[in-house]
């Protein structure tokens, strides 16, 4: 039986989640071969590896700022662990497969952008994986309103990504 890609990005998207946040950068070589297997299940185009680079970079440089400003403190660095910026390149592979249902509703991208990513950064916290500098409720809530808009840019750059591949092709 042949796995749904959908379904195959979301379970891997999970085991890295939560190899990444309990095991840590130990378990990035697992995660390693997980994405390489999805790019070639996939058969990923240029135009996906750019957008999972894009979308890393965005997500790593967000993160970068959150912890100069003192939003974040991830325990043993002055940065960001290895282990997030792994995350970040598995979870951008997901807006083209297990998160393609939100493609055609901004309003369900900046929902689930604004409710289950701060969710994530909370559950982190509450496994000692990161500090908050902030609340918990004033961290979900700034998290909220970056998140939630951070999803409807990401849709609209792949949109814009695939446009120009098919102005390029055709």
């Amino acid at each position: 039986m042949k796995i749904k890609s959908p379904l195959y990005n979301l379970v891997a998207f999970n085991v890295a989640w939560f190899g990444l946040v309990f095991i840590g950068d130990l378990f990035i070589p697992i995660v390693a071969v997980l994405f390489g297997a999805q790019l070639w299940y996939f058969k990923s185009t240029k135009n996906e590896i750019l957008l999972i680079c894009l979308v890393a970079t965005l997500g790593i440089w967000l993160d970068f700022a959150l912890v100069n400003s003192g939003v974040f403190i991830f325990p043993g660095t002055d940065g960001i662990p290895f282990w997030l910026i792994t995350l970040w390149i598995i979870f951008a592979s997901t807006i083209r497969h297990s998160l393609a249902f939100l493609a055609n509703s901004k309003l369900l991208q900046l929902s689930v952008g604004a409710i289950s990513a701060p969710l994530s950064y909370l559950a982190g916290a509450k496994l000692s994986v990161v500090d908050l500098g902030l609340s918990v409720g004033s961290s979900y809530l700034l998290l909220a309103c970056l998140w939630g808009p951070l999803m409807v840019f990401i849709f609209a750059l792949s949109r814009w990504l695939l446009v120009k591949e098919k102005s390029y092709v055709g």
